[in-house]
């Protein structure tokens, strides 16, 4: 009974720890909403903090726009915090942000690397002095983003420029849909110009059996047939390279050697890397693959060149194009009888 009572005792112990922290958590979350920013302390700041933004190069450096930005309170109405993500997934330093000693100023206290201070212009504009004649400008652009931008002090030339959007925003769940639609709609005209140019009409012989290791059996549901073959180097290569496709070892090829794949409709990956089966420096760079992504439709069959030159290079042309759908065929009959 005893012991029961010990457990039950502890266990609400434990309950009622969890709780107070809890209430101290909802009231330290309280304080920092209730935390009010000052425009004429923090100018621009005052607007942006409590939020995290997702960044975006407008015009000039590239990558001069962080993948991300946060902006929070570190002490309620006192000390801010930034962080974020540089665009090749780097942290950025964490810089705290405070008010300045003189008024309008503001102070970027960044660890091993020299503070900078912003002087604020009004609730939306902040300008700071950079060495060698440059300035940077915080603009608030809107009530869910803002702007950066590098310029020359004394001409005012703008170097580049950068547009930040709060991330749970309309605004940056739009243009991230339709950055998908122009990264689809860029990929789908690099594709077709690369079919348009062609492959070379290089003689090549079929790839005896035992070295075609896959893609071979009939497939159920729609369908496509993948011709992939590798270029005659200007000096032959005695090493065989292996074919990946969709990530499955499908080939080993020699020079102006061909085979022929039955692939799933869809997006195909290929991939090209020294040979697991072979020996001495035929090994080396075994493990990394260089990757050609393309895409066939049901019926379609495609022609996959590669050919060894500093690495290899792809190119690809159309064998036969997809055979008409029953609505297409039902269309053209129709037309025909007209």
């Amino acid at each position: 009974m005893t012991m029961l009572s010990n457990v039950m005792r502890s266990n609400l112990m434990k309950a009622g720890a969890f709780a107070l922290l809890s209430v101290l958590a909802l009231h330290a979350r309280a304080q920092d909403a209730a935390a009010v920013a000052d425009p004429a302390v923090w100018g621009p700041y005052a607007k942006l903090v409590g939020r995290t933004f997702s960044g975006e190069d407008v015009s000039g450096w590239p990558g001069y726009a962080s993948r991300t930005r946060s902006i929070q309170w570190e002490v309620p109405g006192q000390v801010m915090v930034e962080t974020g993500v540089y665009p090749n997934g780097q942290e950025l330093p964490r810089m705290r942000i405070l008010p300045g000693k003189n008024p309008g100023d503001v102070l970027f206290d960044v660890p091993k690397s020299p503070n900078a201070t912003g002087h604020v212009v009004d609730a939306d504009t902040m300008v700071f002095d950079l060495p060698f004649g440059y300035q940077n400008v915080v603009r608030v652009l809107g009530p869910d983003s803002y702007e950066t931008r590098t310029l020359k002090e004394k001409s005012g030339e703008v170097k580049a420029v950068a547009v930040y959007r709060d991330s749970n925003s309309d605004a940056q769940k739009a243009r991230v849909a339709e950055l998908e639609v122009k990264a689809a709609a860029d990929k789908q005209a690099a594709m077709l110009a690369l079919r348009a140019a062609g492959v070379p009409a290089d003689p090549a012989t079929d790839a005896p059996a035992e070295n075609v290791l896959a893609y071979q059996e009939p497939i159920r549901g729609p369908h496509a047939t993948l011709q992939i073959t590798r270029g005659k180097a200007w000096e032959a290569s005695a090493c065989y390279a292996a074919v990946y496709i969709n990530g499955r070892w499908a080939a080993r090829l020699e020079d102006a050697e061909t085979a022929r794949f039955k692939v799933p409709a869809g997006k195909v990956q290929i991939g090209v890397a020294s040979d697991p089966q072979g020996r001495g420096t035929c090994r080396l760079g075994q493990a990394t693959q260089t990757e050609h992504e393309t895409v066939v439709a049901k019926g379609e069959s495609l022609h996959v060149y590669f050919i060894f030159s500093n690495g290899p290079k792809f190119s690809e042309a159309l064998i036969a194009p997809a055979a008409p759908t029953a609505a297409a065929s039902s269309q053209g009959a129709k037309a025909s009888a007209r």
